[in-house]
């Protein structure tokens, strides 16, 4: 079965005991889903801190041969650069053979933790 050009909807509910990069301050998380040349962003979940809720719905047209998406969480700052959190790849196979995956999916750091 060709999956080209159908929708993925993926709704990035939350995060939950992200890894803290503030010392003074609450974290204000945000992730960002790519797949293939698309990059959706969610908005800035302020003062989130390591437990941040997001409820966005996106709507991705898949495309064949491509079966997963990648993740990037970021902490926003206002002053200096974004600081990375964590990132993952989400394999597709599941959503595409029952429709759905309600799975969570642990993020790794720049040195893999």
């Amino acid at each position: 079965m060709s999956i080209q050009g159908l929708l993925l909807e993926v709704r990035v509910t939350g995060c939950r005991k992200l890894r803290d990069t503030e010392f003074f301050s609450r974290q204000d998380p945000y992730v960002i889903v790519e797949y293939a040349n698309t990059k959706l962003r969610t908005r800035t979940c302020t003062d989130g801190g390591r437990n941040p809720s997001f409820d966005e719905k996106f709507h991705i047209p898949l495309i064949e041969g491509l079966r997963e998406l990648s993740i990037n969480v970021w902490n926003s700052n206002t002053i200096n650069t974004d600081d990375f959190i964590g990132s993952c790849r989400v394999p597709l196979n599941k959503v595409l053979t029952s429709g759905y995956d309600d799975a969570s999916w642990p993020l790794q750091t720049r040195h893999m933790k």
